[in-house]
């Protein structure tokens, strides 16, 4: 599929070297003063980290066989690095744990800038998938194509028992249901909707995971229930003079036609270990019966 033709691909943004030079000066100097012990306090501890609760119904058709729901845990932007590491991650497992969910997904950005720091993230993530009866699914993100050594984090998580649906989808056990995924549309080389839903039957059920938000309106379709993506942290610090730093934030649910996106503001952060407005969090999206 040429770019010219693609609804999914994004134009790839460039920062200036001043910019990122003092990004990574602000990172590496709260890093250096605790900045990754106070951002997991503050905003990852079980009493702080919300769990947003989405819901979408299900075509009136579609059989759950016997099932009261299908309960999709959305982690995104972990941004593993020196302000988030595996013990970081610990506790938001416990909670997702805790919410039963029956599907487990990662929807980008595993690294902030080192693929080794998300290779280090296999313990955690492992335990999340081995708990995920229908199956753990994951896509990348723009940070995760860094040196385009992406290939080491499917070497170290599929083991673990993670599914990378590189222009992929997969089926929900024996359920009419499935998960779709796009490389990312700024940095993957080949963006490939038509390619993820090939497998998928014409009007089936689907959600499809895709890192930024910007190509959902290329994804709507009948029969995709939801987009989940990232990417924008909710704008992590959501001051007037801030917004325009990162990439444009469309709101955390948005209905395009038939299919709902669903933007979550993710766990980890860009630059200094801080938020406003913009809780550090994981979805829920719970898929339930028509009715």
């Amino acid at each position: 599929m040429s770019s010219s033709s693609n609804p999914v691909r994004q134009p790839v943004r460039r920062h200036s070297k001043g910019r990122l030079a003092l990004f990574d000066l602000v990172e590496a100097t709260a890093a250096a003063l605790g900045g990754r012990r106070l951002y997991a306090w503050r905003w990852l501890a079980p009493s702080r980290l919300t769990l947003r609760e989405e819901r979408v119904e299900l075509p009136p058709e579609l059989d759950l066989q016997g099932r009261p729901r299908v309960r999709i845990a959305q982690l995104s932007d972990l941004h593993a690095g020196s302000l988030f590491d595996a013990a970081s991650l610990e506790p938001v497992i416990d909670r997702v744990l805790a919410a039963r969910p029956d599907v487990v997904v990662v929807t980008g950005d595993f690294i902030a800038h080192e693929i080794e720091a998300g290779v280090a993230l296999g313990e955690p993530l492992g335990r999340l998938a081995r708990a995920a009866p229908l199956g753990a699914f994951a896509v990348f993100g723009n940070h995760d194509y860094r040196g385009r050594r992406e290939q080491a984090l499917v070497q170290e998580l599929a083991p673990r028992g993670w599914t990378f649906l590189r222009n992929a989808a997969a089926r929900l056990g024996s359920l009419p249901l499935w998960i779709s995924g796009v490389e990312d549309p700024e940095e993957g080389r080949l963006v490939d909707p038509e390619a993820a839903r090939e497998t998928i039957p014409a009007h089936a059920a689907e959600v499809c995971l895709c890192h930024n938000p910007s190509a959902a309106p290329g994804l709507v379709r009948t029969g995709c229930l939801a987009v989940l993506s990232g990417h924008t942290h909710g704008r992590q610090l959501d001051l007037p003079l801030l917004r325009t730093l990162g990439p444009r934030h469309p709101g955390t649910r948005v209905q395009l036609g038939p299919t709902r996106l669903v933007v979550s503001r993710g766990l980890g952060v860009v630059g200094a270990p801080l938020r406003w407005r913009a809780p550090a969090e994981v979805v829920l999206l719970d898929l339930v019966p028509a009715g």
